[in-house]
């Protein structure tokens, strides 16, 4: 009895060692794999056309190695975002609440019913992965997948709800930490923000508050005027 019972941790221990073997090599081999250089750089080279047709090719090349590789690399989550969004600022003249309003048109809406929420899912995903090294281009690019991610349900529309609260969020927290990125485009957003939301959100006195400010941090950029 006292064999048989020694011989059954004996099997049972090689079985557990087997499997351990078996299931090692895998997971190493994910863990390492690298993102193709070459690919990346194919579209890099698609981007830096700067057309929608360009932009969306870049965008797929990018994404493809996003897949392969697991969704681990911060900064090809964020040229992915960054690809996808270009596209559809190019297509739509971008969507940046401006003092004469928006461009809500039904086609743009389609673009941006078809592409906003890809973008903000890989810019989401791009500063989650870059953990406490977010910089403002990170921050610029979330914000603007996130502004086309709502768009199509109106920007103006949703400014009493949480959607209008997170899009204030995101311009303060760009106000607040980078003033210089892009001519202080935090405060050029909020300024436009406060001057197209309804009451009791809605406010002129904020809306030049943001203008000026953008205007003495960013300079006087055709925008900020």
């Amino acid at each position: 009895m006292v064999r048989i019972a020694l011989l059954c941790i004996f099997v049972a221990h090689a079985s557990a060692l087997g499997r351990k073997k078996k299931n090692g090599p895998s997971v190493k081999v994910a863990a390492v794999l690298a993102v193709d250089k070459k690919a990346v750089a194919k579209g890099d080279a698609l981007f830096k056309k700067r057309t929608a047709q360009s932009c969306d090719a870049a965008a797929k090349i990018y994404e493809a190695e996003l897949e392969r590789t697991g969704y681990a690399d911060a900064e090809l989550l964020l040229k992915a975002a960054d690809a996808v969004n270009t596209a559809m600022r190019i297509r739509t003249n971008s969507n940046t609440i401006t003092i004469d309003g928006t461009v809500e048109t039904p086609a743009n809406k389609a673009v941006w019913k078809k592409d906003g929420q890809r973008a903000y899912d890989l810019a989401a995903k791009g500063l989650k992965a870059l953990d406490k090294k977010v910089d403002a281009r990170a921050l610029g690019i979330r914000f603007d997948a996130f502004m086309f991610s709502c768009s199509h349900k109106s920007l103006v529309k949703q400014a009493l709800t949480g959607t209008g609260t997170a899009y204030k969020k995101m311009g303060e927290e760009l106000q607040a930490k980078h003033p210089r990125y892009d001519g202080d485009v935090g405060s050029a957003v909020l300024a436009c923000f406060y001057h197209v939301a309804p009451w009791p959100v809605g406010s002129p006195k904020k809306a030049i508050q943001n203008a000026r400010k953008a205007v003495q941090r960013g300079g006087a950029t055709l925008r900020n005027l």
